[in-house]
C-alpha cells in the first residue's frame, strides 16, 4: 500500500450530530405550533406569532445545514479496511490513499490518534435529553394552563384604576372579567342592578354554595400569567375547568384594590366551547 500516512482513528461518535437535530426538532416543534395552528396559543401571546414563525425557520435551516456538513465530514473520514492477507490498514476516501497499520490499525481503532474516539461523546449525549420538549410540543402538546394554576393563586391579581366608558344601556352588558373587577373596586356604582355577561372557567369556591369564574391573562407567556376571578353564588357549579358565560348582578361589598374578588348573583348560565385565546380577556359576544 502507497500513499500519506493518516492515524488510526475511531469515527466521530453520533452525539456529534446531537446539537444540529436538536436545532431541527425545536424548529419543527415551533412552526407546527404557530403555521396554522392555534397552539402557540396555548403558551404566549399571540403577538408574538410572526417571532415564533422566524425563529422556528432560522432553527431548522441551522439544523440542515450543520447535519449535512456533518455528514460530509462524516463521508470524509478514514475507513479501516483489511486487505487479502487480513492486515489492517486505513483508507481515505478523500483521495484514494491508504496506509497499513500492522498492529496498530488491526482492526481496534486504537493507533497514534486511538485517543480522538474517547472522552468527547459525553456532553452531546445528554443533550439529547433536550429532544424530550421538543418532541413533545410535536406530538403532544401539552393543554393551556387552567383551574390547577387559578385554584394555587390565594387571591385575584391586583387591577389597576381606570377610565372607563359610560355602559350602553341594554338588558345586559356583556363584560370582559378584568373590567367588572376593576369596576367593583373603584366605579361600583356603574353596575348596581345591572345584568352583566361574563366568560370565563370554573374552579371550586372557598365557601360552601360558592365558586369562581376564572381567566388566566398574560403578559408574554403563560409563565407570567395571573388569575382574574369573580365568586359565583347561587347556581351550582358546571364543574372544574368548563367554560361558561354567565349573567348576573354585581353584588354589593368591599373589594379589596390589591387583591380583588368581587361577587355575582348568578342568574343564568350557559355551557360554551373554550375560546381560541384562553389568555385574551375579551367581553362574550352578543347574543
Amino acid at each position: 500500500m502507497t500513499g500519506r500516512p493518516i492515524p488510526a482513528r475511531a469515527p466521530r461518535p453520533p452525539a456529534e450530530l446531537a446539537l444540529p437535530v436538536l436545532l431541527v426538532l425545536t424548529g419543527a416543534a415551533l412552526l407546527r405550533a404557530t403555521v396554522r395552528s392555534d397552539v402557540y396559543l396555548r403558551y404566549v401571546k399571540e403577538g408574538l406569532w410572526p417571532y415564533l414563525v422566524a425563529s422556528g425557520v432560522l432553527l431548522v435551516l441551522l439544523g440542515l445545514a450543520g447535519t449535512g456538513a456533518e455528514v460530509a465530514r462524516r463521508l470524509r473520514q478514514p475507513v479501516l479496511r483489511r486487505d487479502a492477507s487480513g492486515r489492517g490498514y486505513w483508507h481515505d476516501p478523500s483521495d484514494g490513499h491508504a496506509q497499513a497499520h500492522g498492529g496498530h490499525g488491526s482492526g481496534d481503532g486504537h493507533g497514534s490518534g486511538g485517543g480522538h474516539g474517547h472522552g468527547h461523546g459525553g456532553a452531546p449525549r445528554v443533550a439529547w435529553l433536550l429532544a424530550v420538549p421538543a418532541l413533545t410540543l410535536l406530538f403532544v402538546a401539552p393543554p393551556a394552563l387552567g383551574s390547577y394554576t387559578a385554584s394555587r393563586d390565594g387571591a385575584g391579581a391586583r387591577v389597576e384604576r381606570s377610565v372607563y366608558e359610560e355602559l350602553a344601556d341594554g338588558p345586559t352588558t356583556p363584560m370582559a372579567l378584568e373590567e367588572f373587577i376593576g369596576r367593583s373596586a373603584y366605579d361600583s356604582m356603574a353596575l348596581r342592578g345591572r345584568k352583566i355577561r361574563l366568560l370565563g372557567f370554573v374552579t371550586a369556591g372557598e365557601s360552601p354554595g360558592t365558586w369562581h369564574l376564572n381567566r388566566l391573562k398574560v403578559g408574554c407567556c403563560a409563565g407570567d400569567a395571573r388569575t382574574l376571578r369573580v365568586e359565583m353564588r347561587g347556581a351550582r357549579a358546571p364543574g372544574e375547568d368548563v367554560w361558561v358565560e354567565v349573567t348576573g348582578v354585581w353584588r354589593p361589598g368591599d373589594v379589596d384594590p390589591d387583591r380583588p374578588v368581587p361577587a355575582m348573583d348568578v342568574g343564568e348560565l350557559k355551557l360554551v366551547a373554550k375560546p381560541r385565546n384562553p389568555y385574551q380577556d375579551a367581553p362574550p359576544a352578543g347574543d
